[in-house]
């Protein structure tokens, strides 16, 4: 269905020919300025002790003189004033672009449910429209039913006229009669233009309800999508931080790789260095080996041969006891009690 365009009620809308004051970053400012000249009232008294204090003082004088004078230039500089107002503008645009940013979808929310306030009061003024237009039908009745009687008084009257005072009545119904229609004659334009103003109204309402159901479909369409969109980004970005990594993360990373190598590095040569001072060793066992391998080899040709000696050690004598007649005899041991000495 298309939407009605009522952008002419009341004036144009366009947000290019709107002044910045009567824009939302505008009026966040005009917000700002008011909080400032509050706290400056608040605080006027302790201001107003400070510049008291400062002029005391002829340095302090001095000093607060060049800057009000350089205050002064500020305010009456255009150039100065243009920049500051367009810093200003900036600023204020960049606050209320963070509240944006902030939760979009909140703030179209916001808007739907600030244009079914405005539905609801514009029913309830329909309501009162109406009920005025009520009033108005029944006076315009009323006052015909009025003009009906005060026709009829008139016309009796008028059968009456040889009694005194008649003539006076029926000329006095005929003219309260006359206003009366005069009075429906200048109400039945404005009941006329009521009419037509309801029945406006009737319209924009009922377009107003195809407006609002619709801005909530497109609310709600955006939402999914926003969603959508904001966990495919995210996605993304985890599947894109798989290849770059995260800068902190890979720092420590790459710290621990290049540890890694260097200690690597170092053992191997440890274990290069200890092999090559072993080497000697190692040979010297080899060539000592070999030494023993060659005279076992000779002795076992000898032992073949027949010429092999083998070493036997010198054993003395065990002494013999021999028993005396009437002495006691020897310990069992005697023979060998010395063999360890």
């Amino acid at each position: 269905m298309a939407t009605p365009d009522f952008s002419q009620i009341g004036g144009s809308t366009d947000v290019e020919k709107r002044s910045f004051w009567s824009r939302p970053e505008g009026i966040f400012g005009l917000v700002v300025l008011a909080g400032m000249l509050g706290a400056g009232l608040i605080y006027f008294n302790q201001i107003v002790l400070f510049l008291i204090e400062v002029a005391s003082n002829t340095l302090h004088l001095a000093l607060l003189l060049a800057a009000l004078g350089v205050v002064v230039f500020l305010f009456t500089s255009r150039d100065v004033r243009t920049a500051v107002f367009f810093l200003f503008k900036t600023l204020m645009r960049k606050i209320v672009g963070l509240v944006v940013q902030l939760d979009p979808i909140a703030i179209l929310k916001i808007y739907v449910d600030d244009l079914r306030q405005k539905r609801r009061k514009m029913q309830g003024q329909i309501d009162t429209l109406a009920g005025q237009l009520v009033k108005l039908n029944k006076k315009i009745n009323e006052n015909n039913d009025e003009i009906r009687q005060k026709f009829a008084e008139a016309n009796k009257a008028g059968t009456m006229l040889e009694r005194p005072g008649m003539k006076e009545t029926a000329s006095l119904a005929t003219i309260e009669g006359a206003g009366l229609q005069e009075m429906n004659n200048k109400l039945l334009p404005l009941q006329r233009n009521i009419q037509q103003v309801l029945a406006f109204m009737e319209k924009v309402n009922t377009s107003a309800d195809y407006i609002i159901k619709e801005t909530e479909i497109k609310v709600r369409l955006k939402e999914v999508e926003y969603k959508l969109v904001k966990e495919s980004s995210n996605a993304l970005r985890t599947a894109v931080s798989i290849f770059k990594g995260d800068p902190d993360k890979k720092f420590y990373f790459d710290e621990s790789m290049e540890y890694i190598q260097d200690d690597m590095s170092q053992k191997l040569g440890e274990m290069k260095r200890a092999m090559d001072l072993s080497m000697d060793f190692i040979n010297s066992v080899d060539v000592q080996n070999g030494i023993l391998s060659d005279k076992g080899e000779a002795l076992l040709n000898a032992y073949n041969q027949g010429e092999f000696k083998f070493v036997t050690p010198d054993t003395p004598a065990a002494p013999v006891y021999v028993a005396q007649p009437g002495a006691p005899a020897p310990p069992k041991d005697a023979g060998y009690r010395n063999l360890l000495e």
